[in-house]
């Protein structure tokens, strides 16, 4: 099986497990996998949930295989752009949405949370969450199998839950950073945070490039 296939049949199961995410659960994973396989750097984004409560069932896949629309996937695409990169000025990204699509198959990308949620994330019910399918969330990182982790979640708790006995030090630009197993964690601002693009990729370029992070 392709690692798309065992994403689905993983998806099955986890909606099978949950009968409430009937009609509303949000695929993720990765994007394209021919592209994503032929990185050198594999890359998984994370976040807490789907920003809508009204969202039916949907696949990221297929969103950002038709166009990057929005500021949480515009600054993850930015993101992705450096760190596949080597960041080079983040003025040598197009805003032409197809080279920003191109940009987007390149990577992975999950909510922990399967399902809609308003634009502030209800901490307690995300704690839940990873509480009780953290099963399956951990088996879908293992199926995209990534290099580096950059997990807008914000929570040490969610960390903690997710990741049991993670170590962050900081990178020495307040930014903490981790390993376990065999994954390379940058605990990053959530793409939705507004601050200028130029801020956010420069500081996420000055952590990957980081004594801390490069020797962990």
């Amino acid at each position: 099986m392709t690692a798309t296939e065992k994403l689905n049949e993983l998806f099955n199961r986890w909606q099978e497990e949950f009968p409430d995410y009937k009609g509303k659960f949000n695929k993720d994973g990765i994007n394209n996998e021919e592209a994503f396989n032929s990185q050198k750097l594999k890359i998984l984004f994370i976040a807490k949930e789907p920003n809508d409560p009204e969202q039916n069932e949907d696949d990221y896949r297929d969103w950002w295989a038709n166009g990057v629309k929005y500021l949480f996937s515009h600054r993850i695409c930015e993101w992705a752009f450096g760190l596949l990169n080597d960041f080079p000025p983040i003025e040598n990204l197009s805003y032409n949405n197809e080279e920003r699509v191109k940009i987007m198959s390149a990577i992975a990308f999950m909510n922990l949370k399967k399902i809609g949620g308003n634009a502030s994330a209800d901490h307690e019910l995300i704690r839940k969450v990873i509480s009780r399918e953290q099963h399956f969330i951990l088996e879908e990182i293992s199926i995209i199998a990534p290099h580096i982790i950059i997990g807008g979640i914000g929570d040490s708790e969610f960390w903690n839950l997710l990741f049991p006995g993670i170590e962050f030090v900081n990178s020495g630009f307040d930014i903490k950073v981790a390993k376990y197993d065999s994954y390379k964690i940058i605990d990053y601002y959530h793409p939705s945070y507004k601050v200028p693009r130029s801020m956010s990729y420069c500081l996420l370029g000055c952590v990957f490039n980081s004594e801390m992070f490069l020797k962990l």
